[in-house]
């Protein structure tokens, strides 16, 4: 008779409920969604706060797993907002707390980003570093993805690649709609490029610079994902060529339907956390 680990377990059932559901709603999952649809969804409010420096924009908010399970596997997520101080953690709100209704501790960073004080870069790597060994304390062993949206990935690739020292304990890095390029991705026209290359600008001036500031330039985490909507029209698909990552591709999905928990792309992510996370 072969006896599951209780991660095992709770793998297993956290498994069987996201393939179920997601057989019986696909015809209600949604694609291309705004980010003004990604503002309306509902969330629940996290159950602590915690500061890892005095800015008032350097805090974490944490979401626990509903069963309370003790193995209960960990969830570290950046969220994006082209770094700028006019989007903040919020509005990835709905997205962590229905991580956590899959089962997991989440764990989600807020940072100092453009425009406030203190956030020229590399303001926002250097907290999220800091947030990420602070949290780190708190995981007791139990296994942890570091997880980041748009400029957020950008940050998560940085703060676990040979370039950071935030790795440690980390099995695994997604990247959703990441950003690894930050010199091409400046020389293309839209606001969130603009952001980039205005941020680059604070610490650098030379274009040829901004080099030091992208994943692509330095060695991933050996288990780094990349999960990317092929409809995104702010993060382009050529984002994701070039590097020794696992890439995932969801035909048709937007930009945001990477943070949106009724998407086509919700699943595919909680299934490969689970199989990361839960094996």
């Amino acid at each position: 008779m072969t006896v599951l680990s209780k991660r095992t377990q709770f793998g297993f059932l956290i498994g069987f409920f996201v393939a179920f559901n997601s057989t019986a709603d696909d015809t209600n999952l949604v694609k291309q969604v705004t980010f003004q649809q990604v503002l309306e969804l509902p969330a629940n409010a996290s159950t602590k706060r915690y500061t890892y420096g005095s800015h008032h924009s350097q805090y974490i908010d944490y979401w626990p797993a509903p069963t309370q399970i003790d193995s209960a596997a960990h969830v570290i997520f950046i969220h994006g907002g082209c770094w700028l101080k006019e989007y903040d953690m919020s509005h990835t709100n709905p997205a962590s707390s229905a991580l956590s209704e899959a089962g997991f501790n989440v764990w989600s960073i807020e940072y100092r980003r453009l425009g406030e004080e203190g956030g020229d870069w590399p303001a926002s790597l250097n907290d999220v570093k800091a947030a990420i060994k602070q949290i780190q304390k708190k995981l007791n062993g139990e296994p942890a993805a570091v997880m980041g949206h748009s400029a957020g990935g950008h940050l998560a690739l940085l703060a676990a690649s040979g370039a950071g020292s935030a790795a440690q304990n980390i099995k695994t890095v997604v990247g959703l709609a990441a950003i690894t390029d930050i010199v091409s991705y400046t020389q293309a026209e839209g606001s969130c490029n603009r952001a980039a290359a205005n941020l680059m600008n604070t610490a650098y001036e030379e274009e040829s610079d901004y080099k030091k500031a992208s994943p692509d330039a330095y060695d991933l985490h050996t288990n780094t994902w990349l999960i990317q909507g092929s409809a995104d029209n702010i993060v382009p698909v050529s984002q994701t060529q070039g590097l020794n990552v696992h890439i995932k591709m969801i035909e048709g999905a937007g930009h945001f339907d990477l943070i949106h928990p009724h998407s086509i792309a919700w699943q595919p992510i909680i299934q490969l956390l689970n199989k990361e996370l839960n094996p």
